[in-house]
């Protein structure tokens, strides 16, 4: 049963009505934002983007996951999910006659910790398998570190996967492996891919993230490909996870019989380790899942907001709506101006966002880059007038920096000269040399956890933006290959962690070239506000937008969606929406902001837009399916769907490219509950319609966009 009745009185009637969601104070609202308003729910926006606290696995799922973990963990002699080589000797052997320890501890109510340490008494060598057991979700994550506890150096230690274990038996039927590229400064970056591994075939992934060309030991997790991976059976399956901002492999193998066997590791480890060090392997989480692909993706997708988030002052990240401007071209004063602007037009702005340029260019760009002092030409009173003229309208600064670039004339690579790392370029960047500081050295580290500590309390800065890639020191000696990488790595989730917990507040944007450094050990520290160089122009096609949240929004909930001012349009925005949204203006500096950047701009319909984007946010936290296949082609539609089941709503988002000459199109729902009746109601159309859910999954929602290029959103609430 439906029934629809026209809406127009009441538009009439309520237009001029303000919107009671914390934005009465930027105006007048549209049809369009009271229809937002009438389908929002009566909670707290900031609690309704996390996970309800109910259980997330079915009994099967956490009962299949409990299982792996007693094998894998808590047997007597355990079968160890991970593998290595050590002088020679597979750890498949040596493992059987080393003593072995379990112990067990509470992490909270939901979380449990397993420690397996194994020993060699011959050379003093500890193996420590650190696990987390989940209660809520059927997964379980680890990582392994390696101690020299003797007085000698060890053998060598080397193949070192973090995963080596058969993760399921399969039938012999298909298993298709979904994945999806990395980030490399192009259109088709998060592109999702699959792969079908058969019986006795294999397929190995990685991601190295540096050119061959580029002078220097360096590489990134998510460049060539995303470190996740879903191994899909029909029916069943797996999610796996690393957590490693390096280079890093994964190779499938399947049998004759149908089990699948993962490996995963970090690439090039072959070393002794020297009296009392230690390294660590990548961190691992694997999600077990029953019923079809979007059921495993969207516990992931759980699983990920709930444990593997940044939570600034404590709390989950809510959302952001930034004003991105680049820091060269415009004064101090000229930063101000454009912060006031928008209270002033009643326009909500949430972080006012300050990118490269803002130190002395004058030295070339990897001088500007490697300090920390603003232009006294475009700055003279520094920095802080502009992030207090922020907080006074209520708005984050976001500021732009590269840590761990360094150059001999300028800042701390003047003032240290002793820390310069080996001098290394990149073709594409011309003839600039760059050098970098070793978060593998504690001193280093400490120096610069400090340092930059005060700078975060000098500029009033709240949310820190950190640019660049890594770069650790050469290997010393042919048995010491990788020790420096991992003490790089380990050193820059240390530097990270010393910030935050010397800044409880901060938010640390996890640039890294263009979301060249997603991982699980990133996004749990940081969110990815700009996901691709590609668009760095701020002039760019927003089928880029469109392409990113389709690949990235299955694997890593929290990004930012980048909207070109100079193209503003529907079409635009909406191919933005995501928990953060980037206002990108050209890369052209302004000296008059009012008349030389706005006046080409239709404030009416970016106020309107801002309040239909901050009504439907909380949707974007909720459950992800995509409603077409994916496609960069401009004669295409794009749609998926969001769905918050613990609010009993959701909306549909669709996109008509330029070149498309279907005016309308149908797509299904799904997760909807099919005894219940919901509430259906177009932004761009009059009308209110009640669908059962059956009816929404089974017929679908029409959605008629007759102009091309166009977007549309349909937004459902469960009928009380």
């Amino acid at each position: 049963m439906h029934s629809t009745a026209a809406i127009e009185p009441m538009r009439e009637a309520l237009d001029s009505q303000r919107l009671p969601l914390g934005l009465g104070k930027f105006g007048t609202v549209s049809a369009v934002g009271l229809l937002a308003w009438a389908l929002s729910s009566p909670v707290d926006n900031r609690a309704a983007n996390q996970p309800p606290e109910a259980s997330h696995g079915t009994d099967a799922e956490i009962r299949q996951a409990r299982q792996w973990v007693e094998s894998s963990f808590l047997a007597d002699r355990p079968v160890a999910p991970f593998s290595f080589v050590y002088g020679g000797l597979s750890s498949s052997e040596l493992l059987k006659s080393w003593q072995v320890r379990h112990s067990k501890s509470s992490l909270d109510q939901n979380r449990t910790r397993h420690t397996l340490t194994y020993t060699d008494s011959q050379s003093g060598l500890e193996v420590k398998c650190e696990a987390i057991e989940y209660g809520q979700y059927p997964a379980v994550e680890w990582v392994i570190t390696f101690k020299n506890t003797g007085t000698r150096n060890t053998p060598i230690l080397e193949k070192v996967r973090a995963l080596d274990a058969p993760l399921i038996e399969f039938s012999q039927s298909p298993v298709v492996i979904h994945h999806a590229r990395g980030s490399n400064a192009e259109y088709r970056d998060f592109e999702p891919l699959t792969d079908t591994l058969g019986p006795g075939s294999s397929l190995t992934l990685e991601s190295h993230g540096v050119p061959t060309s580029w002078a220097g030991p360096s590489g990134s997790p998510s460049v060539e490909s995303l470190p996740f991976f879903n191994l899909d059976a029909g029916g069943e399956g797996i999610i796996a996870g690393l957590g490693w901002t390096g280079p890093w492999k994964a190779e499938f193998e399947r049998d004759n019989h149908g089990g699948v066997r993962l490996g995963a590791w970090m690439d090039d480890f072959h070393a002794v380790l020297y009296p009392a060090e230690e390294v660590r392997t990548p961190r691992i989480l694997i999600l077990f899942w029953h019923g079809n692909e979007y059921r495993g993706q969207n516990l992931w997708r759980r699983l990920i907001l709930r444990y593997y988030s940044p939570t600034p002052g404590g709390k989950p990240f809510s959302g952001l709506v930034c004003d991105s401007n680049w820091g060269s071209w415009m004064t101090g004063p000229s930063h101000i101006e454009e912060i006031r602007w928008w209270g002033d037009h009643d326009l909500p702005m949430e972080c006012y966002w300050m990118d490269a340029g803002w130190t002395d260019l004058s030295k070339g760009w990897e001088a500007h880059q490697s300090q920390q002092i603003p232009n006294p030409q475009l700055f003279p009173e520094g920095l802080k007038p502009v992030a207090d003229a922020a907080h006074e309208r209520g708005m984050k600064f976001l500021l732009w920096m590269v840590p761990e670039s360094v150059h001999p004339a300028v800042g701390i690579g003047a003032e240290h000269p002793e820390w310069l790392g080996k001098a290394f370029s990149n073709p594409a960047y011309g003839s600039m040399v760059f050098h970098g500081l070793d978060h593998g050295d504690p001193q280093v580290n400490g120096f610069m956890i400090d340092y930059f500590s005060s700078l975060i309390d000098r500029y009033g800065i709240d949310i820190f933006r950190q640019d660049g890639l890594s770069l650790w020191p050469a290997d010393t000696g042919p048995d010491r290959s990788g020790i420096n990488q991992v003490r790089y790595t380990v050193g820059f989730y240390e530097f990270w962690d010393g910030l935050l917990k010397k800044h409880p507040d901060l938010l640390i944007d996890n640039c890294g070239c263009g979301a060249r450094k997603l991982d699980l050990e990133t996004i749990r520290r940081s969110v990815n506000l700009w996901r691709s160089d590609c668009q760095a122009s701020g002039d760019f096609d927003p089928v880029s937008d469109q392409g990113f949240n389709y690949g990235l929004f299955p694997w890593v909930p929290l990004s930012g969606g980048a909207v070109p001012l100079v193209k503003l349009s529907r079409y635009s925005f909406r191919s933005a929406y995501c928990p953060a949204m980037l206002l990108c203006w050209p890369m052209k500096g302004v000296t008059d902001v009012a008349n030389q950047r706005w006046a080409g701009i239709d404030l009416a319909l970016l106020r309107n837009l801002l309040q239909e984007y901050l009504s439907v946010r909380p949707y974007l936290f909720g459950d992800y399916y995509p409603l077409t296949p994916y496609s960069l082609e401009q004669d295409r539609w794009m749609a998926w769907q969001f769905n918050r089941p613990d609010l009993g709503e959701g909306m549909i988002q669709a996109f008509r490219r330029p070149s498309s000459t279907e005016q309308s199109a149908v797509y299904r729902l799904h997760g909807l509950d099919p005894g219940l009746t919901y509430t259906v109601v177009n932004l761009d159309a009059p009308g209110i319609t009640q669908l059962t859910g059956r009816e929404l999954m089974d017929k679908g929602v029409r959605i008629t966009l007759k102009v091309s290029p166009d977007a549309g959103i349909v937004v459902y609430k469960k009928a009380e």
